[in-house]
C-alpha cells in the first residue's frame, strides 16, 4: 500500500467500485462458476489490449507460470529473463522445470537489454520474458524480431504497465502470451490480488483455461449437446487459479477508468521530471514520447549520473544521501525496483546467478531512485512535493559544487 502523509493513498476504492463489490457480495454469486463478472472482465480486458483471449486469475504470479505451461516450456529448456524485476518474473521458470538465464538491462531504460538477450541465446533457449519495468515499455519491436529470428516464444510481463503503448500497440499485444498483475498497489488494483493472462492462440487458451480450473476440459464444459445429468469434465491435471467475482467487479470498473488514470500519472511524472532534469548529478532517462508510445508510469525511476556515483556524504553514497535527505524533508523517495534479482538465495544456491554481477543491473542496484506518481495524488500535493524536492536537490547541488 502506498500510504504517505503528504500524498493521497493508493489503492483507494471509489464509490462505484465499492458498490460493485458490495453488490456482488450481496448477490451471493461470488465464484467464477456462479457469476458472470469474471467472464466479462476477461473479454473486456483482452479487447482493451487487442488479444483474442483473456483468462482472469488469482494473481500475476500464477499467470506467469500458466503462460509457460501452455507454451510448452519444460525441463531442459532455457528462458531468458531480466535481472531487474520482481522475483516471480524469474522464479516462475523454475516451477515448470526450466532454467532461467539472466540478461542484463539497458543502461538508459533499465529494461531488459536486447543486446544481452542476443548474447545468451543457445540451442536450449525457448522463450524470453521481457518486463516493462515501472510502466516503461521494453523495445518490443527489436525483441519480437529477435524472437522470430530464433523461433522463440515471448511472454510479456506487464505487471507494472497497464495502459502503456509502444510503436502504436499496447503492451501485452506483442507477445505470444502476456500477463498483468492487479496486486495491491498496481495501476489496476482488484482488492488485494488479481491477475490476467492474455493469449492469441485458441488451443493455448483452452489448455490454460483447463489448467486454471482443476483440469476441466474447455470443450466438454461448453459443449451444448449432451445428455441430462452429471458429466465427467476433467481430462487433465490442473489447479485452481481462478479469480473471484469480487475481484472482477472491481477490475471492470477500474478498467473503464484506466485511460484517465494513465493521463494523470503522465502529468505527475512530467512535473517531477521537469524538476529532476535540472540537476546535473541526476540521470533522468528520456522516454521516446512520440506518437505511438505511452509510458504508464507505475513509478518514476531515475539514477545517479555516472561520474557522480562515487561521491560520499555523511558516510553514505550520493544515492543513499539523496534518499535520506528526501525523507527528512518528507518527500517519498525509494531505492527503486528489485535490481539484480539473481542475488536472491533461490538462484545463487542453485548456481543460476551469473558468474559476475551484470554491470548495468548492478549500477541500478546501487544508484537507482524511485518516486511515486499514482493517479490519486492531487495537483496540490504534487506542488508541495516538488517544492520540497527542489529544496533538497538544490542543497545537495551546493554540497557537490564545494567538493
Amino acid at each position: 500500500m502506498l500510504n504517505h502523509p503528504l500524498l493521497s493513498p493508493w489503492p483507494f476504492y471509489e464509490a462505484d467500485e465499492v458498490a460493485a463489490a458490495t453488490q456482488t457480495l450481496i448477490s451471493g454469486r461470488v465464484n467464477y462458476w456462479t457469476g458472470e463478472l469474471g467472464k466479462l472482465f476477461e473479454v473486456e480486458y483482452a479487447k482493451s489490449v487487442g488479444k483474442k483471449h483473456g483468462i482472469a486469475l488469482s494473481n500475476g504470479t500464477v499467470a506467469l507460470e500458466l503462460a509457460l505451461r501452455v507454451l510448452d516450456i519444460k525441463a531442459g529448456d532455457e528462458v531468458i529473463v531480466t535481472s531487474r524485476s520482481y522475483v516471480a518474473s524469474a522464479s516462475c521458470v523454475l516451477l515448470v522445470g526450466a532454467t532461467p538465464v539472466f540478461a542484463d538491462v539497458d543502461f538508459d531504460s533499465g529494461n531488459i537489454s536486447v543486446e544481452s538477450i542476443a548474447s545468451l541465446i543457445t540451442d536450449k533457449t525457448k522463450a524470453i520474458i521481457p518486463v516493462h519495468i515501472g510502466g516503461r515499455p521494453c523495445d518490443m519491436v527489436a525483441i519480437m524480431a529477435l524472437a522470430n529470428q530464433h523461433h522463440l516464444k515471448v511472454i510479456e510481463d506487464c505487471a507494472q504497465a497497464h495502459g502503456a503503448v509502444v510503436a502504436g500497440k499496447p503492451v501485452g499485444a506483442w507477445g505470444h502470451a502476456s500477463i498483468f498483475s492487479f496486486c495491491q498497489d498496481k495501476i489496476i488494483s482488484t482488492g488485494g490480488e488479481g491477475g490476467m493472462l492474455l493469449l492469441e492462440d485458441t488451443d493455448a487458451y483452452k489448455s490454460a483455461w483447463a489448467y486454471k480450473d482443476i483440469g476441466r476440459s474447455y470443450d466438454a464444459v461448453f459443449q451444448k449437446d449432451h445428455p441430462a445429468g452429471f458429466r465427467w469434465l476433467t481430462e487433465s491435471a490442473g489447479s485452481n487459479f481462478r479469480m473471484t467475482e469480487f475481484q472482477a467487479a472491481i477490475g471492470l470498473k477500474q478498467l473503464a477508468k484506466l485511460p484517465d488514470w494513465i493521463s494523470k500519472r503522465n502529468h505527475h511524472a512530467n512535473v517531477l521530471i521537469n524538476v529532476l532534469s535540472q540537476f546535473k548529478f541526476l540521470d533522468v532517462p528520456a522516454f521516446d514520447d512520440v506518437e505511438g508510445n505511452l509510458n504508464a508510469y507505475y513509478r518514476v525511476y531515475i539514477k545517479i549520473k555516472s561520474g557522480f556515483d562515487q561521491l560520499v556524504f555523511n558516510n553514505k553514497s550520493l544515492r543513499d544521501f539523496v534518499i535520506s535527505q528526501m525523507e527528512e524533508e518528507g518527500v517519498p523517495c525509494f531505492s527503486g525496483a528489485c535490481s539484480e534479482v539473481y542475488k536472491e538465495k533461490l538462484f545463487e544456491e542453485q548456481g543460476l546467478a551469473p558468474e559476475q554481477r551484470l554491470p548495468n543491473a548492478n549500477y541500478y542496484t546501487d544508484q537507482a531512485l524511485c518516486f511515486l506518481v499514482h493517479h490519486t495524488i492531487t495537483d496540490q500535493e504534487m506542488t508541495v512535493i516538488v517544492s520540497k524536492m527542489n529544496v533538497v536537490l538544490s542543497r545537495i547541488k551546493s554540497l557537490i559544487d564545494t567538493k
